[in-house]
């Protein structure tokens, strides 16, 4: 059983109690602003350090479901893909989906091909793209005319200086 400590309080992974402290947050966000201005972004099914959750699928169903009581705007979910991890399955979607009404973004080693899956199943209403927009600034124009993008240099990701964020070629030199 996986327990956090945060202030004082334990959160067991149970499916009524581990993301208590994400809804008592959600509930204070609540009583300072709108719902439809509240978006919630949740990793589930991913682990960390070998840290992981054999209920984590009714888990985050269960914290899905509960915010869907709140009426916030937005859910974001990070798939592990980005890590190596396994997709979601198109079960796990379509539950995702029914436990949800407000928006539901995805994201997570998505390519073009995955995205409009994804969003022409119903099953997300966005996809965010994070890595492959630093290495391509012009993604879209690369995604309407279907070409090649750039590969991301990780090893130049959050760190010091310019190389990595405005060097990688805009798709009009690329084609020049």
């Amino acid at each position: 059983m996986l327990a956090v400590s945060i202030f004082g309080t334990t959160y067991h992974s149970q499916p009524k109690t581990v993301h208590s402290i994400v809804l008592e947050t959600v509930d204070k966000l609540i009583n300072q602003f709108e719902p439809s201005k509240i978006g919630v972004r949740l990793s589930p099914l991913g682990s960390f350090n070998d840290i992981a959750d054999d209920e984590a699928e009714e888990v985050a169903l269960y914290v899905l479901n509960e915010l869907n009581k709140r009426n916030i705007a937005y859910i974001h979910l990070n798939e592990p893909t980005w890590a190596n991890g396994q997709p979601y399955t198109n079960t796990f979607r379509e539950r995702v989906r029914q436990s949800f009404n407000g928006a539901i973004i995805v994201c997570g080693a998505y390519d073009k091909a995955r995205a409009e899956q994804v969003v022409n199943a119903g099953w997300a209403d966005l996809v965010a793209f994070g890595r492959p927009y630093i290495a391509n600034p012009d993604l879209v124009d690369r995604f309407k005319s279907n070409s090649e993008l750039n590969e991301p240099d990780p090893d130049t990701f959050y760190g010091g200086g310019a190389k990595g964020y405005i060097d990688y070629p805009i798709l009009q030199a690329a084609l020049a």
